[in-house]
């Protein structure tokens, strides 16, 4: 019997099998293989679109505003709490906030819940991000591709008082946005929907502060899908170039909560009747 895949805090978790393999499989087949254009309807096409935006123009934003906040705060609690040493905290001073330490220094997996025994020693701001998380949104390894949207939502969210409570607010409508992309129930992604998702994202983004230039180029994204993002998928190759980033998206789904995996399974099986993986499409790309 195969061992259960665990996460890197040593939290075992079963996967369906078919699920991964599908996943990967529709990845594979993804340079090869053009879905037909009539497979989308409208609400198919809002909803790529929505989460195309998501991941590729919303999360790199987040990065660049959540990252140089957090290593200010792990610089900050490095002088005045010595956190970059074994000392023992459960809790974020200033708002009494659970840490949870058994997500960094590979503490749940070597002793469970003998948490005197844990590794205490915050190594860097990105294990003190991950303390501030839930076990099943910490599997990145630093502020990049493997850093993916939840988590850093829940970054603003759950780290009470290094971020502005009007950016908290936009985050968790952007959350909700997150959220039901994830559930991926089409029927939902009328226009309204899709323009109203939009909206949030913008929100969101025109109070992180970031530079003139980097909001305006940000903007300038969100703007372009979602005015031209649903008459680019009438073009098959671009269909295919898009599956590509939400498939790697769908990966991340599956390593989070049981409810997730069973909304990511739904998500892939779409992707891959989209490229033809059920044998519908037969046109091949040049």
């Amino acid at each position: 019997m195969e061992e259960e895949p665990s996460t890197s805090c040593g939290k075992k978790r079963s996967f369906p099998k078919e699920l991964l393999d599908k996943m990967d499989d529709t990845d594979a087949k993804l340079p090869r293989i053009a879905a037909t254009p009539a497979v989308l309807n409208d609400n198919q096409k809002r909803y790529l679109v929505v989460g195309i935006c998501l991941q590729s123009v919303i999360s790199p934003a987040l990065r660049k505003y959540v990252v140089p906040i957090l290593t200010s705060l792990y610089e900050e609690l490095t002088l005045r709490e010595k956190i970059d040493t074994p000392t023992f905290s459960t809790h974020y001073q200033p708002t009494y906030t659970f840490l949870n330490y058994e997500n960094i220094n590979n503490n749940k997996a070597t002793y469970g819940y003998q948490k005197a025994k844990y590794d205490y020693t915050v190594k860097s701001v990105v294990d003190l991000s991950k303390l501030f998380l839930q076990i099943h949104m910490t599997h990145y390894t630093g502020f990049d591709e493997t850093c993916d949207l939840s988590a850093l939502l829940g970054l603003i969210i759950n780290i009470v008082g290094k971020f502005p409570t009007t950016v908290i607010s936009y985050a968790k409508n952007v959350r909700g946005v997150r959220n039901e992309w994830a559930h991926s129930d089409f029927t939902k992604w009328d226009a309204v929907k899709y323009s109203d998702s939009f909206k949030l994202m913008t929100d969101l983004v025109k109070n992180l502060c970031l530079s003139s230039t980097e909001e305006s180029q940000t903007l300038l994204e969100i703007e372009k899908w979602e005015i031209n993002g649903t008459s680019s998928l009438n073009d098959t190759n671009e269909i295919c170039r898009l599956l590509h980033v939400l498939v790697k998206s769908v990966k991340h789904i599956a390593n989070e909560s049981e409810t997730e995996i069973k909304e990511s399974h739904v998500i892939s099986s779409f992707f891959a009747e989209v490229v033809g993986y059920s044998g519908k499409s037969t046109h091949t790309i040049k």
